[in-house]
């Protein structure tokens, strides 16, 4: 695969979806687009020079906080799109990435937003920007958004009717590099826990995801769904402590 970085200083590669990216009805899965922007999110810290591995002698990480993602069209299975990602700064704690999936004709399809931040790995604590000076650059590659607000925080009222629907045990493949749970998992686990009728029949249009704590392996993390207007609320937790929660709009 040939990462190119364009005349916009966006990093940008062609992409023929691989079919295991598909769902039932032959769409790019939203889980699978959470894969992309993964790679993409790597491979465009890595040209960048504040890669993983580039601040690992630091004993610092890349942590995923939130992200919002738009699906205008889901790509069909077999297509080739371009995808493309850029560093957008630095926005009060957060460092915010953007992405796009462009089809053939150029038209955007997938527009998407991600906030970060940097923990250190032995003390697993947050890593104020004030101390990377150096490390990580805070000014943005790019002015251009895919999303103009960063991905929001979500609150739901306490007197808000949540169902526990479902529990999944943490288990290896759940887990990446950084020994916990993957933030693409949370995405699976929360379109598994809604009703067949949403999933297998109706296109996904809207996703927002926090990210709140690690999953650890071998923790049962309990789903908690609850419909707020037309958004369905999914929500993992694990004991007393929410480990993500997420928003999704279908068509």
């Amino acid at each position: 695969m040939s990462y190119i970085c364009n005349m916009e200083n966006k990093l940008s590669y062609k992409l023929d979806i691989p079919c295991y990216m598909f769902d039932n009805r032959s769409l790019l899965r939203a889980s699978s687009f959470m894969d992309i922007a993964q790679e993409l999110a790597t491979q465009g810290s890595f040209q960048l020079g504040f890669s993983d591995r580039q601040m690992a002698p630091h004993n610092i990480v890349w942590i995923l906080a939130r992200m919002s993602v738009r699906f205008n069209t889901l790509p069909p299975m077999y297509s080739t799109v371009t995808a493309q990602t850029w560093h957008r700064g630095l926005k009060g704690l957060c460092y915010i990435r953007d992405y796009r999936l462009l089809g053939e004709n150029g038209e955007s399809l997938v527009n998407a937003t991600s906030s970060w931040i940097i923990m250190e790995k032995t003390k697993r604590t947050i890593v104020r920007p004030n101390n990377l000076e150096g490390i990580v650059d805070s000014a943005a590659q790019n002015d251009d958004f895919a999303i103009e607000e960063p991905s929001e925080r979500i609150i739901v009222p306490k007197d808000f009717k949540m169902e526990a629907v479902a529990e999944h045990r943490v288990i290896y493949s759940d887990l990446d590099c950084n020994g916990h749970t993957n933030n693409a998992k949370y995405t699976v686990w929360a379109m598994d826990s809604l009703p067949a009728d949403l999933t297998l029949k109706r296109n996904i249009k809207e996703i927002t995801i926090n990210f709140n704590r690690e999953a650890l392996f071998g923790e049962t993390v309990t789903l908690f769904h609850g419909l707020d207007g037309d958004k369905h609320i999914v929500e993992g937790r694990c004991g007393n402590s929410q480990i993500f929660i997420s928003k999704l709009l279908f068509d």
